[in-house]
């Protein structure tokens, strides 16, 4: 019940300021308490015939209801979907509003779920996001699909999330917010760069924005459909030829980041295919910036971010020394938001 005040009137209710960044490979949300991270990826539930509960508390909060049915999302979906079964989002749909959005409000669901695993009337919140920077014309379309009333209902959570407000910004300015802001919302008084750009390096695109004392510079910031996916590709199809088997996504990222595969109870030595799978995203990151920035004269600090930022970061520097991998790369983003979330709330 909502706490009274003296006078006998109802007490405004509090609103939580979520930062959620529904990123193509990796959701990651993040209140001033607590942060979650998921893979992008639901399918409709299937029933578990053996461990079902063994297997639902080893994946809390990865099981959601709505309007469209029972669905397993993220790692649940990993583990128990087949590939045919898993939806995915891999750029701009044929249309936004009934397809691309639908997908991440359904993310944004579970991802307020993990973070508010309650059972409650009605929860009340103001969420900032980000879009590719060549994607933020559908702005305004997911604001309205974000917005409002949402039935929160997974294995772990059940209650109404009224969302008040939706901020949405280009992708890659929640990493400059991480800088620029403190984690209180205040503004960062040891942060004294002028012309900060940031290179975010996702699933499917590769983003940058560049920022003048707060002013967004549309002519230096832009997206290329690349991603660290162009290197999964490449080094599944490598496992496909050399063992006749797909491999499990999991199994790929494993090797993507190690240079080595675990076959068949043997450890492979996988590195040079994975410098061969990289090249396509670390000569896609350098074009782009070269495009945008040429030989970044006029660029004070170069952020890299995102879930690929660790497999392009030796290349940028090497070129372009003002540039910084920055703390927790793959949760800037949604941290930056919070952030400005916080900073906007005043």
């Amino acid at each position: 019940m909502r706490k009274l005040t003296n006078n006998g009137s109802k007490a405004a209710a509090p609103i939580l300021n979520v930062g959620i960044d529904i990123g193509y490979g990796v959701t990651k949300a993040l209140t001033s308490d607590t942060q979650i991270a998921f893979p992008s990826v639901a399918g409709y539930a299937r029933e578990i015939k053996f461990q079902s509960s063994e297997i639902a508390n080893k994946y809390p909060g990865d099981q959601v209801h709505d309007d469209e049915g029972h669905w397993f999302v993220g790692d649940l979906a990993l583990s128990q979907l087949g590939a045919g079964e898993q939806r995915r989002l891999r750029g701009r749909t044929a249309n936004e509003g009934e397809l691309g959005n639908v997908f991440r409000a359904r993310l944004a669901r579970v991802a307020i779920g993990k973070l508010l695993p309650v059972h409650e009337d009605v929860v009340h919140l103001r969420i900032a996001t980000g879009l590719p920077v060549d994607h933020m014309r559908d702005a305004d379309a997911l604001k309205v699909a974000l917005g409002g009333q949402h039935v929160i209902h997974t294995d772990q959570a059940n209650f109404i999330a009224n969302v008040t407000q939706v901020m949405v910004m280009p992708q890659p300015y929640g990493t400059i917010y991480s800088q620029r802001l403190t984690d209180q919302g205040s503004i960062n008084k040891c942060h004294t760069f002028t012309r900060v750009g940031v290179v975010d390096v996702g699933t499917y695109t590769v983003d940058l924005a560049l920022d003048d004392s707060g002013e967004y510079i549309d002519g230096e910031s832009g997206s290329v459909e690349s991603g660290v996916w162009t290197a999964q590709e490449r080094i599944a199809t490598a496992i496909e030829r050399d063992y006749r088997e797909k491999p499990a996504l999991r199994v790929v990222e494993g090797v993507l980041r190690s240079g080595c595969l675990r076959a068949a109870g043997e450890t492979v030595d996988y590195s040079r295919e994975v410098e061969e799978a990289l090249a396509p995203l670390r000569s896609a990151t350098m074009e782009l910036i070269a495009t945008k920035w040429k030989g970044g004269l006029n660029v004070d600090v170069i952020y890299v971010s995102g879930g690929g930022a660790e497999l392009v970061i030796g290349d940028i520097k090497a070129y372009y020394r003002q540039a910084v991998l920055v703390d927790g790369a793959q949760m800037a983003n949604a941290r930056g938001y919070l952030n400005y979330a916080l900073f906007a709330q005043g």
